[in-house]
């Protein structure tokens, strides 16, 4: 399927906990949010536009709790802001190296004060959970520092680690390709332990094997066919065209 900008998939798990996804933005970020109305719990992942999440939201009375971010690019705590202005009582939370040390770095990563962090080593795991919503969190570096991975509740959100058929670019500040093959290799580990049929949500809409955008694919046919976590080597991963671009805008 295709969302169109702001639409939203809402689905309700057997365990109380309903996934909100949904493309925002012209880069075609996609954004999740796990929900706990039983306990008001609603921790939205990556918000790109605030004022559309808290809209939607205030649809269904419910206010936004937590705020999780893959990591600190501008294109995925675009929303951040507007929600915190609403809200300022919300936890944001990310990991501590998840900002680049290099001045270039600016130009990509948004200023953003965490009120609470992870500091766990790449490729480590830790959980977060708040009321019925319980998340393994994976330290995930190498698109950029800090990155992280959440999946739990039949969802793998994957940021920009994995798209559907490819993974994030390496070519940016903070970036190290060496770093996204260990992420990567530590990514097809665990989605080979969870169910083929959860959803793998990337941090992008990008094209699929077939040429059609879809919003997300299943972990069975993003571990079939796309073509980063099928590299044999590291040789052959770095050799991928979609790791480096001539322009600084696609992420």
């Amino acid at each position: 399927m295709a969302l169109g900008s702001g639409e939203f998939n809402v689905s309700k798990g057997d365990d109380g906990v309903e996934i909100w996804v949904t493309q925002m933005g012209p880069w075609s970020n996609m954004n999740t949010a796990f929900i706990d109305r039983e306990n008001g719990v609603v921790a939205i992942v990556d918000p790109y536009d605030g004022v559309g999440w808290l809209k939607a939201l205030n649809n269904e009375d419910l206010e936004p709790t937590h705020i999780l971010l893959t990591h600190t690019h501008k294109d995925h705590t675009a929303g951040v802001k507007a929600i915190r202005k609403a809200h300022p009582e919300i936890e944001v939370w990310g990991h501590e190296e998840s900002v680049s040390p290099s001045l270039l770095g600016r130009i990509f990563f948004r200023r953003t004060d965490f009120t609470h962090i992870w500091n766990h080593e790449p490729n480590e795991v830790t959980v977060w959970n708040c009321g019925l919503i319980e998340l393994s969190v994976i330290h995930s570096p190498g698109h950029s520092p800090g990155h992280v991975t959440l999946h739990g509740h039949r969802v793998y959100v994957a940021g920009d680690l994995l798209f559907t058929m490819r993974s994030g670019r390496v070519d940016l500040p903070g970036s190290d390709p060496a770093a996204q093959w260990r992420s990567l290799a530590m990514a097809k580990t665990v989605l080979r332990s969870l169910p083929g049929d959860w959803r793998l949500i990337p941090g992008h809409r990008y094209d699929w094997i077939d040429g059609t955008t879809p919003d997300w694919v299943t972990i069975e046919q993003a571990l079939e066919h796309n073509l980063s976590l099928n590299a044999p080597n590291i040789e052959a991963f770095d050799a991928l065209s979609f790791n480096r671009f001539d322009d600084e805008l696609s992420v």
